[in-house]
């Protein structure tokens, strides 16, 4: 090899002026780096995501109040926390919260994508426990969306093969009948939260499901039953004065034919006293006057019984009425729709 080439490769291996020979490597490195982070960013979208949104946010007192009522796990916490949960009057939660209507109360709602989570705020101390149990119930909503795709798929399995097999009760039945209705295609979101706080005991499997949710979700399937019992008790108990007024009914429309049929015989009776007396056939008079005296008295206790089964019934009706009332009023409690006043 000539000087000319030997100086030639030099200059090619030499490093150019200002740059550090591990300048390439450094590049590199930072490169590999950022689509490092940009393809975490991307599978950890969510999680980044949760963080923003909680970075500035203070729960309120009544919202912390019912995350530990309620004792959802710190998972289910930031769930609940992620949609900024308001307690709304009954008219900023019709806005919200559309579709309330005279066979079905909203007093909860999830807005999709974790958008929000608003509560109707119900005072009625006869309904204690509802704003917990419908906090948990949207808060299962946010759950659900969550799941992944296999998830889904067995959680949907396993709930719909207890729910066809079990003795679920006709209420639940019913609100799932209504979702059916209101929310078309919402079957298994809506079973979700339904079986997750109002109904217990349930399968190992999805019991052990609802922990990453509840450490103790038995607490929150009584305060279900609670307030829930607040409309089924007075239910009952219309549905047996029913019964009851049905029985007295009968009992007063036999006892009114009773009295006509008395009544009858004591106008034959009386007719023929009348003319005995008349035509002074005495002794016929008198063998007669104690069969109708016996009728007379058998009437005017037919007479008693008689009021005294209207007084009855009068008294059923009127209790049954005063429950009704209370039930308007515990559905009033829960209605989105405010009340009008009447003008003077």
């Amino acid at each position: 090899m000539n000087s000319y080439q030997k100086k030639l490769n030099k200059i090619r291996n030499q490093t150019p002026p200002g740059e550090s020979k591990y300048g390439h490597i450094v590049i590199i490195v930072f490169l590999v780096l950022i689509a490092g982070a940009s393809v975490w960013s991307f599978f950890n979208f969510t999680t980044i995501r949760d963080w923003y949104i909680l970075l500035n946010y203070n729960p309120p007192s009544t919202i912390q109040a019912l995350a530990s009522y309620d004792t959802m796990t710190p998972y289910a916490t930031k769930l609940f926390y992620v949609n900024k949960p308001l307690i709304e009057s009954k008219t900023a939660f019709a806005i919200q919260c559309p579709g309330s209507s005279d066979s079905t109360h909203v007093i909860g709602c999830y807005h999709s994508g974790d958008n929000g989570i608003y509560l109707l705020n119900v005072t009625d101390s006869r309904l204690n426990g509802i704003i917990q149990v419908t906090a948990a119930y949207e808060m299962l909503h946010a759950g659900y969306a969550r799941l992944s795709s296999s998830t889904k798929t067995k959680i949907d399995n396993a709930m719909w093969q207890y729910y066809s097999s079990a003795n679920i009760s006709s209420a639940i039945k019913q609100q799932m009948a209504s979702y059916a209705i209101s929310e078309p295609g919402a079957k298994y979101d809506e079973l979700y939260s339904v079986l997750g706080t109002e109904v217990g005991p349930i399968p190992s499997y999805l019991e052990n499901h609802y922990k990453i949710y509840f450490s103790n979700r038995a607490k929150i399937v009584a305060a279900y039953n609670g307030y829930q019992s607040a409309f089924n008790d007075r239910q009952q108990e219309i549905a047996s004065i029913k019964a009851q007024l049905a029985v007295l009914k009968d009992q007063i429309n036999a006892l009114e034919s009773s009295l006509s049929t008395l009544q009858s015989q004591l106008n034959s009776q009386q007719l023929t006293l009348n003319n005995d007396r008349f035509s002074n056939n005495f002794y016929a008079y008198n063998s007669a006057v104690n069969s109708y005296n016996a009728t007379v008295n058998q009437y005017n206790s037919l007479v008693n019984s008689t009021k005294s089964d209207i007084s009855q019934y009068n008294n059923l009706v009127d209790t049954a009425n005063a429950i009704a009332i209370e039930e308007q009023q515990l559905v009033s409690a829960i209605s989105a729709t405010p009340t009008t006043q009447s003008t003077k």
